[in-house]
């Protein structure tokens, strides 16, 4: 009976290392991809009198930082666009010119990977990435120029950014040049394989050190 209880512990433990193994190994492939088509529930946006929420996706909370735009709306691209991989819909922050623009976005599950397109009337971009104590892990600065006419047919100036190897991420701070507004579209980001299954995996081998241990022992007693 021993042998037999023995032997169910020892199986049932083999079975919580081999899942928790399998999570571990499975959290590592959670890549996010928005492209702002429809909600988070999956309904298409419908134009110019659509507002994005922050807290729309999941994974990410997407804020323009100034309270005095809080324009957020998401926008169809225009039919004469030439050369962009912005498409379909995108988010347009700070709408119009005149008012500086700056966009935060705070993630739920520290990242590792992020990139997205984006276009400003001048094409110009500045990012701060920082983890979840708030220091600075890189600033980075790019210029677009790849021609795009957003749907009120004005020209713009887009490009992409590609953000990797800088630690794990969890604020990004994107700001355009001065008094510019900013199209945002096609993000994507790779949540940090959570160790939510180390605990479990763990436990796992030191109840199979302890059963060995337990099992030596019996095997001693009866010499």
């Amino acid at each position: 009976m021993k042998n037999y209880t023995l032997f169910s512990v020892k199986k049932n433990l083999l079975t919580t290392l081999f899942c928790a193994g399998s999570l571990l190994m499975s959290s590592s492939a959670s890549a996010v991809f928005i492209n702002f088509d429809t909600d988070q529930a999956g309904t298409p946006y419908t134009g110019l009198v659509d507002r994005f929420i922050a807290t729309e996706y999941d994974g990410v909370t997407i804020n323009d930082s100034d309270p005095t735009t809080g324009i957020t709306y998401v926008n169809l691209t225009n039919p004469r666009n030439v050369g962009t991989a912005i498409s379909g819909y995108y988010i347009n922050v700070g709408a119009f010119e005149g008012v500086q623009t700056q966009v935060v976005m705070d993630f739920s599950t520290a990242v590792t990977d992020i990139s997205f397109d984006y276009a400003t009337p001048r094409g110009d971009l500045s990012i701060w990435a920082y983890d979840s104590l708030d220091n600075l892990l890189d600033m980075s600065s790019y210029l677009g120029a790849g021609l795009f006419i957003n749907q009120a047919g004005f020209d713009q100036r887009s490009g992409s950014v590609s953000l990797s190897g800088v630690g794990n991420i969890s604020r990004l701070v994107i700001e355009p040049g001065t008094n510019q507004a900013l199209i945002l579209d096609n993000l994507d980001f790779r949540p940090v394989p959570l160790p939510a299954a180390l605990p479990l995996f763990a436990t796992g081998l030191i109840g199979l050190g302890l059963i060995r241990r337990r099992s030596n022992t019996l095997k001693t007693d009866s010499v």
